[in-house]
């Protein structure tokens, strides 16, 4: 089970409606990445069991059921590769909200499934969903970047 401390139910609603998570972008993820990122929204909302567990991921379920059947309904209409992975990129606007909520969703399911049972589950390593996790931690820092 994931160790990471709770945070309370109300955090998740102020971040909800601050109005810089409001503002979205376009994001791009490689065909692989986005199928990982779908397999951690799956375990999520499917597979792992907690108390408080959108709260740490900071929206709601059904904001993240929604993420998830848009996710499925792109992976379900891509052409793959020998490998079975998407060989086209996914490119959708997503809030600042919704990027870190991403990014914790993978974050929690590496931490609750271990090196293992997360390649087992997901198909990918705990590498290949770091290299994700900084992706969404790079989109997070980049407004504040100044030294272009």
């Amino acid at each position: 089970m994931n160790t990471r401390t709770c945070a309370k139910p109300i955090q998740a609603e102020r971040a909800k409606s601050s109005s810089a998570s409001t503002k979205a972008a376009l994001f791009t993820l490689p065909g692989p990445q986005a199928l990982l990122l779908h397999q951690s929204l799956n375990e999520l909302l499917h597979g792992i069991r907690g108390i408080h567990i959108f709260s740490q991921v900071g929206i709601n379920k059904a904001a993240l059921e929604e993420i998830f059947a848009s996710s499925n309904l792109w992976i379900r209409n891509q052409k793959t590769d020998s490998n079975g992975l998407p060989s086209t990129n996914l490119t959708r606007s997503f809030s600042v909200t919704e990027i870190r909520a991403l990014r914790n969703t993978v974050e929690l399911v590496m931490l609750d499934l271990g090196q293992e049972e997360f390649f087992t589950r997901t198909g990918f390593s705990l590498d290949e969903a770091a290299a994700l996790l900084n992706r969404f931690n790079f989109a997070l820092l980049e407004p504040l970047r100044i030294d272009r």
